[in-house]
């Protein structure tokens, strides 16, 4: 396995709880890790994640979920 510098935007998404949001996050690459946070709370969400392609994910929240949440993408 070779060493490689991740890359890491980071940013505030407004979502439609039970619905679902599409990210663009530009690191062109599918190997990636996202993290989704509560805002209000800082507490860590579970939701569908979906890779669209090299540049995009999709976000599936549930009915109950926040409407603002940070999420944290990591490319490598």
């Amino acid at each position: 396995m070779e060493a490689s510098n991740p890359v890491t935007p980071r940013g505030t998404a407004v979502t439609i709880p039970g619905e679902t949001t599409r990210i663009q996050h530009n690191l062109g690459t599918t190997d990636i890790i996202v993290a989704l946070y509560n805002v209000a709370t800082g507490n860590e969400l579970n939701s569908g994640i979906t890779i669209i392609d090299k540049d995009s994910v999709m976000i599936t929240t549930a009915s109950g979920a926040p409407e603002q949440i940070r999420v944290v993408i990591v490319g490598l």
